[in-house]
């Protein structure tokens, strides 16, 4: 029973290390990182019982393997941050929703932003007229643009949105907005930060929220502007459904997926990296932390979940499983106090939410 526990830890040793490697680069990689990985612990089922009954020793290499399985493989996050709420709200609190291609109640967003009290919310799969959206959250900034939407309660000084014709013609997605948003100046001590406010008043807090540029108005950039990056990347979803019906047949068509989905974080990071003020990016990036995809274009930058955040915080759900595809990277001049995810909105995704702190790091050496 001991070398069956020892076997098992090194196999699940040696999963864990491939897997950043591999994955979103060899298929067999590939469905296991976007597809149920729980399926790893059931070994455990045997092991834990036939070593309480034969040989107890087995249980120390079982331990191992089942912490590595629930932590990197599964993605359990215990951060210190998030057990003592960190240092405080910080200075932007930005929230990030893939509404998916139902429609979404536009009372139910209003609730949503009327308790988690976002200072930016980023939409995804946004359906949801511009007037509506201006509607329901009277003076604050708001941008539509294609299915990807932006309420910012601060002025949003400046809007760009990458051409996607290159992308479409190649069959990919590559949704990527560039905002330029005036972050007001840190309160004077003791002066209270946007306190909650429940969501039966939700209309009184809207209505009574400052007044906002519309993006493109002229307005001098605050001492403390900001780039937030707006992205929803390709779905590798063709790809597995190839590999599920095709196998090794479907590698093809694997490589081609993968290689798109390579290039719009390519052109991503290149409108992050020519951002002009220190920058967060939030979205559908279509990838979880261990993608050799992710790991090559993002992994640079503070993953606010990754920091501060707790739990498996999965935000794509299928009816038996999720996976964390949906981030909230901070760039330099930010650190993240805390991340979690947000209620069921009726969609297949869960929002994202993450209170950053502003620390002034300067634009040049972004990772």
């Amino acid at each position: 029973m001991l070398a069956a526990a020892v076997l098992y830890l090194l196999v699940v040793a040696a999963v864990w290390l491939a897997l950043p490697i591999l994955g979103d680069r060899f298929w067999p990689a590939t469905l296991f990182l976007f597809g149920p990985r729980q399926v790893i612990a059931l070994p455990l089922l045997v092991i834990v019982p036939a070593a309480l009954l034969l040989q107890r020793r087995a249980l120390i290499p079982a331990a191992l393997a089942a912490a590595i399985v629930v932590g990197p493989i599964l993605g359990y996050r215990l951060s210190l941050r998030a057990l003592t709420g960190g240092s405080g709200r910080g200075d932007l609190r930005v929230a990030s929703f893939n509404t998916g291609s139902r429609a979404m109640s536009i009372e139910r967003l209003k609730a949503f932003v009327a308790e988690s009290r976002p200072d930016v919310l980023a939409l995804q799969e946004c359906s949801i007229p511009e007037p509506e959206l201006t509607a329901a959250f009277p003076g604050w900034s708001v941008h539509v643009d294609r299915g990807m939407c932006l309420v910012s309660r601060y002025p949003v000084l400046k809007a760009e949105s990458r051409d996607r014709n290159d992308v479409w013609r190649a069959g990919g997605h590559g949704a990527i907005l560039r905002y330029a948003i005036a972050l007001p100046d840190r309160p004077t001590p003791g002066a209270p930060h946007h306190a909650p406010v429940p969501a039966a008043d939700a209309a009184t807090a809207a209505a009574g929220a400052p007044d906002a540029a519309r993006p493109g108005a002229p307005a001098a950039p605050a001492a403390r502007t900001f780039s937030l990056v707006n992205l929803h990347l390709e779905t590798p979803r063709e790809a597995i459904e190839a590999l599920i019906h095709g196998l090794w047949k479907q590698a093809a068509e694997h490589d081609r997926v993968i290689a798109l989905r390579a290039w719009e974080s390519e052109l991503a990071r290149r409108w992050v990296d020519e951002a002009p003020y220190p920058a967060v990016i939030v979205g559908d990036l279509n990838m979880p932390v261990d993608s050799a995809i992710y790991r090559r274009f993002w992994s640079g930058f503070e993953n606010a979940f990754s920091r501060a955040g707790l739990g498996f915080g999965a935000t794509k759900r299928t009816r038996w499983f999720g996976v964390r595809i949906d981030h909230v990277l901070a760039g330099p001049g930010w650190t993240t106090e805390r991340a979690w995810i947000g209620p069921d909105l009726g969609s297949d995704h869960l929002p994202i939410l993450a209170d950053l702190r502003w620390t002034g790091a300067p634009r040049q050496g972004s990772p």
